[in-house]
């Protein structure tokens, strides 16, 4: 069925009114985390008040009159927070004064009140569609961004679709991920505890899969045609289990090693290891791995490759065997 849609035009205060009324959803699962960093969001603002075009914002209509944000998540953010004076201009901007007013360090309360009205009345082309199904959005996004450097896991979050993508949530917000193990607000944004859980998903219906970009897309694929499947209630167990292990971040729990952690702490669960025990192993395993030479180069480069994944996996399930 072809994709309706209306262009319509609309200002920034009219951008902002909806924000503050809560009628725009821009968490809807398959869209990105903010990405955009200091300097983008300023150069969006010198653009608006440069009068150069930006691309179209996409919409879609939702129940009670409010709008699900397809396209423009980054921009809206980005608008509505410099408006209530949610950052100040970043000296990188590309053009720092206007009309011999210099702009750098500058939020939004301290601009003259010519800015700040353009800034309002700027106009922005947003395309309305209808309401759309889960699918046809999930297209509507992929088509929409195909051009953009979107990333693997970007398009692993369309595959997935919405109903999968509210599953993971749950693991994402789980107090081990956000809490015990070391992720930058840059790898969340770039959703690295997503693809910690996909990791361990491969490792333990995948075994013969490594950790590509490619392969994570493939099982992805397999997971929104049922051909894989969520066990929600198994990698909760793990997730708990792990978190009563540690009870605060350690420096050894990074990302290239927590999906072969919780693979052995669901082996360690099945043998029915206490979390006392397995947290004296596990201390014990990464005390040791200065020179433990086979694990520590199956970490570096090429860490996703298969071969390495297992070497990863057979170390450090090794500490089981000889308990």
């Amino acid at each position: 069925m072809p994709i309706k849609s209306n262009l319509e035009k609309h200002t920034v205060s009219w951008l902002k009114r909806q924000d503050a009324d809560g009628m725009l959803n821009k968490n809807i699962s398959i869209q990105r985390k903010e990405i955009w960093d200091h300097e983008k969001k300023s150069n969006l603002i010198i653009s608006i008040l440069l009068d150069i075009p930006i691309e179209s914002l996409l919409f879609e209509e939702a129940d009670g009159g409010k709008f699900n944000v397809l396209d423009g998540k980054q921009r809206t953010t980005t608008l509505c927070s410099f408006i209530d004076n949610g950052f100040a201009l970043s000296s990188r901007i590309r053009v720092k004064e206007i009309n011999g007013f210099s702009l750098v360090g500058k939020k939004y309360k301290a601009l003259p009140e010519q800015m700040k009205s353009h800034i309002q009345e700027y106009e922005l082309s947003i395309a309305i569609l209808r309401a759309l199904e889960k699918e046809e959005r999930a297209t509507v996004f992929f088509m929409r961004n195909q051009a953009l450097s979107l990333t693997k896991m970007d398009l692993s979050l369309v595959v997935l679709g919405e109903k999968a993508m509210n599953v993971f949530a749950k693991f994402c917000d789980h107090p081990f991920i956000t809490g015990k193990i070391k992720l930058t607000e840059p790898a969340k944004r770039k959703r690295e505890d997503l693809q910690i859980i996909l990791q361990y998903m491969l490792l333990t219906q995948r075994p013969e899969s490594g950790f590509s970009g490619k392969e994570i897309m493939r099982f992805c694929d397999e997971v929104q045609k049922g051909e894989a499947f969520i066990n929600e209630g198994e990698i909760m167990k793990v997730l708990d289990f792990l978190n009563e292990v540690f009870a605060e971040k350690k420096q050894y729990l990074k990302r290239v090693h927590i999906p072969v952690l919780m693979y052995t702490a669901k082996t360690a669960l099945s043998q029915n290891f206490t979390a006392y025990d397995f947290r004296k192993l596990i201390e014990g395993f990464f005390a040791s791995l200065p020179t433990n030479e086979e694990y520590m180069t199956a970490c570096k480069a090429g860490s996703a490759k298969r071969v390495n994944v297992r070497v990863r996996q057979k170390c450090m399930e090794r500490i089981l065997e000889n308990e």
